[in-house]
């Protein structure tokens, strides 16, 4: 005959040890976001020439920042590698602690308020007080936002800015290519941050050349 209770103290015993074992393996995933003190230290190799710079500001003009419009290949938490000219490899345990659409419109609204002399930029979904301010929107596609950890990264959007009825005002393609300072993820993301500033600066000029 089965004896209840040896059972019963053999399961809740099995049940501790499995308990002990998943508290001792840690989780080996890292989480990376893009960073603006990275995004403003240095300027990458920019395909569409010198920026355009200007004496006149915008005052207190809003400037809404959106949306970031991603392809599907990067729209995931895994940061994405490329391999091949048409193969990418998702990281299994390096991954992004933000949606990557939020950190590029984080990165850029910063360095457009930066360069751009107004209080008033915001990022998308603006309402309320915030929307009847925008004057400029600037709309970024990204066409290509990757790279292999220690070598060439290349970021590739198409970016447009709106007038208030959302009229074209501006529309570029521009094309950003960096090396990583190291092998790793966290060189490989700091130039990403890095490219990303060089466009915010592209975007702070434009908008310093239009009317105000």
């Amino acid at each position: 005959m089965i004896d209840r209770r040896a059972v019963v103290a053999c399961l809740l015993s099995l049940a501790a040890i499995i308990g002990l074992t998943s508290c001792a393996v840690s989780d080996p995933t890292q989480y990376y976001t893009l960073d603006q003190a990275a995004a403003g230290s240095g300027q990458a190799k920019a395909s569409v020439g010198t920026l355009r710079s200007s004496a006149a500001g915008t005052g207190n003009v809003g400037v809404g920042v959106g949306p970031v419009i991603m392809p599907s290949y990067l729209d995931r938490t895994q940061i994405v590698t490329r391999t091949a000219s048409d193969q990418v490899e998702l990281s299994m345990f390096h991954r992004w602690a933000e949606p990557l659409e939020d950190g590029i419109a984080r990165i850029l609204a910063e360095q457009i308020g930066t360069g751009v002399p107004t209080e008033r930029v915001v990022m998308f979904p603006w309402r309320g007080v915030d929307a009847r301010a925008i004057r400029y929107q600037v709309v970024v596609s990204v066409l290509r936002f990757d790279g292999r950890p220690g070598g060439n990264i290349t970021l590739d959007t198409r970016w447009r800015i709106l007038g208030k009825g959302g009229e074209d005002l501006v529309l570029r393609r521009s094309t950003l290519i960096e090396t990583a300072a190291g092998p790793g993820y966290e060189p490989m993301v700091a130039a990403m941050s890095r490219m990303l500033g060089t466009l915010g600066q592209e975007l702070a000029a434009e908008l310093r050349a239009l009317p105000h």
